[in-house]
């Protein structure tokens, strides 16, 4: 509250109204008027004190109800928002590999990241998928509803079902990962052009932005004379744009003590990134402190309190009290 002082009014106004019914005194000048007790006594003028009487207290009660709205508006309820408004200069493409020996294990990617868009505070977003051909699902934007909406449509057409691990939902699997897979290309799971293309996203480069690419991969490369970057010159490009690669390594069948973890361990960490495992329940808050702490200390950031008027209901029980105030009045002449 702003000012919750005035939440006192309504106490101040029954003080008023019970002092005032309390020390009622009749006026010296009162006429009384004589043999009136057989007209008190008759049905039809019992019936109409009842009502009167009854009225009087609905209309008290209306206009306490009023008073009492009217008081928390003048207190004015608020909400407070601790923001750092150079979040807001802040970009991060999430880009993942779709390929076939990822798919079952992508569904927790997938849900992970949607879980992350709920920390996000102003920074764009944007995913990427990738096979042999990467595929823009949708470029940067804070739109963050549309952002865990998407995400989680995916983890639902990534779902694998049966021995073989086939496609549980084949026809929503095969819309997402549309032109993810070129047979042309010869390879698949081409870690190296998916990154390049990643880093790619990243628009407005004339501007001073914090730009990081969150890549989660098995680094399984299918063929990889196929690719027009390798993984190694797919970070050097990163770098030389500035952008910062975490890594969520896809833990497959193999585990993580292989030859594809340690190379991308190596990239990462050799380029500045954080690397981790997927399925690392503690990883992702680690991620994000990782680089809120990086680019709060890159953007020199100074957090900004935002007030936020939070009237609620308030202002409808107050219209709706003195519209039935007014009934009450003219109906019966109070």
């Amino acid at each position: 509250m702003v000012t919750p002082w005035a939440l006192f009014l309504p106490l101040l106004l029954i003080a008023v109204v019970i002092i005032r019914w309390m020390t009622k005194r009749s006026p010296d000048d009162a006429v009384y008027v004589a043999h009136t007790m057989p007209g008190r006594l008759m049905p039809r003028y019992r019936a109409r004190i009842r009502q009167l009487r009854i009225a009087a207290v609905l209309a008290f009660t209306l206009l306490l109800a009023v008073a009492i709205a009217a008081a928390v508006l003048v207190a004015r309820p608020h909400s407070v928002e601790t923001r750092d408004e150079e979040l807001a200069s802040r970009d991060i493409v999430l880009c993942l590999d779709v390929s076939g020996s990822v798919v079952g294990f992508d569904v927790e990617v997938m849900e992970a990241l949607a879980a992350m868009t709920d920390e996000f505070q102003g920074e764009r977003v944007a995913l990427v998928i990738w096979n042999s051909n990467s595929q823009v699902v949708f470029p940067l934007t804070d739109d963050y509803e549309l952002v865990k909406n998407k995400l989680l449509e995916g983890a639902h057409a990534l779902e694998v079902s049966g021995y073989a691990e086939t496609p549980a939902n084949p026809d929503e699997y095969y819309d997402f990962t549309a032109g993810t897979f070129l047979e042309s290309t010869g390879g698949a799971s081409l870690v190296g052009d998916g990154v390049a293309n990643c880093a790619l996203q990243f628009d407005q480069p004339e501007e001073e932005r914090s730009r990081t690419i969150i890549l989660a991969t098995d680094n399984e490369v299918s063929f990889p004379e196929a690719q027009v970057y390798s993984f190694e010159e797919a970070m050097g490009l990163a770098v030389e744009r500035d952008i910062v690669v975490h890594g969520m390594y896809i833990e497959t069948y193999y585990g993580t003590n292989n030859w594809e973890a340690d190379e991308m361990q190596q990239l990462i960490e050799g380029a500045g990134g954080y690397y981790f495992v997927a399925g690392d329940e503690s990883a992702a808050g680690r991620l994000l402190e990782e680089i809120e702490s990086r680019q709060a200390r890159e953007l020199d950031a100074d957090p900004v309190v935002l007030i936020q008027d939070t009237p609620g209901k308030w202002p409808i029980l107050a219209a709706a009290g003195i519209g039935l105030l007014l009934v009450v009045g003219w109906r019966y002449r109070i």
